[in-house]
């Protein structure tokens, strides 16, 4: 595995663990899986949670762009990101990795250091908070998975000159289908066709400012249906992994279109509302594609 070490130039700072490995896309575009596939590797960790707090609104991507907001960036750190409900009653957050002491204590240091170098500050922040968690594990790295990582690359790579990104993206009509039902998103599925394609432009827009060798874009259907074996040596080879046996077997198990639900929308689509949400699913695809965005058409099955 190619991993990058760091020093710290500051004794009271570890070196970071290893090269920080972040997965992105719209939500429910499959960033999950490609993440618990990573994990499934011994030298990688996948952090369970979304963090949230680096690349959210007044998130440590913000703050360290601005200067501006640490306050806030700390109530929120002990606060929403730390412990939250959701919808179905279980709780979400940091505190399913780190107690509040050591997000305090990480939380000074950085405020000590953030107004001399922000980004510095802040990617020592982020490692100070999740290397314990990928050495606890027993890995030398970490993959961390909360989708806006694409939409806000070009900071991401700020805060980790050394970071690598696998952008996921998926077949429109399904996350549409999939984000419907949910409270965070448009409960229409035409609406939430019209927000996949503003969220994946958004994406596209960032990842292509990084170097090639920063970022690889995952077709979830190629990985779990099309073309299995060339998109999981692609993933493997653009993070340097080898094809580890714990992996692999993951891969065969896990990584599946029943699993991953392909071509859920012929189900949950009414048939009359079906040809509509169709034309208006392609009329999309077409002007990402004018745009130059790598956006395949998947032909409809079972309808």
């Amino acid at each position: 595995m190619r991993f990058r070490f760091g020093r710290s130039t500051d004794g009271d700072a570890p070196g970071p663990l290893a090269r920080p490995m972040f997965v992105g896309g719209t939500g429910r575009s499959g960033t999950t899986i490609v993440a618990r596939l990573l994990g499934a590797h011994p030298d990688l960790h996948m952090i369970p949670v979304e963090v949230r707090f680096i690349v959210e609104a007044g998130g440590l991507c913000d703050v360290a762009d601005s200067g501006a907001g640490v306050r806030e960036f700390r109530r929120r750190m002990l606060g929403r990101w730390f412990y939250r409900e959701a919808a179905d009653g279980t709780t979400r957050g940091l505190h399913k990795l780190l107690d509040r002491e050591q997000i305090e204590d990480a939380l000074r240091v950085f405020e000590r250091r953030l107004g001399s170098d922000p980004w510095q500050a802040g990617g020592e922040l982020v490692h100070r908070l999740l290397d314990p968690l990928a050495s606890a594990a027993g890995a030398r790295g970490w993959i961390e998975m909360t989708p806006p990582n694409a939409r806000v690359a070009p900071t991401l790579l700020r805060l980790f000159p050394d970071m690598q990104l696998v952008h996921s993206v998926r077949d429109g009509r399904d996350v549409a289908c999939s984000v419907a039902p949910l409270i965070w998103g448009p409960n229409d599925a035409d609406e939430a066709l019209d927000w996949w394609a503003e969220q994946l432009e958004q994406a596209f827009a960032a990842c292509e400012s990084l170097p090639p060798d920063r970022v690889l874009t995952v077709r979830m259907e190629d990985l779990v249906l099309h073309e299995r074996e060339r998109e999981y040596a692609r993933l493997r080879a653009f993070l340097g992994l080898d094809d580890d046996r714990a992996m692999r077997a993951f891969f065969a198990s896990s990584v599946s279109a029943e699993r991953a639900h392909i071509g859920r929308w012929v189900e949950q689509v009414p048939t009359d509302r079906r040809p509509a949400f169709e034309a208006h699913h392609r009329r999309l695809v077409d002007d990402l594609r004018a745009r130059g965005r790598p956006v395949p058409l998947e032909e409809a099955t079972g309808a």
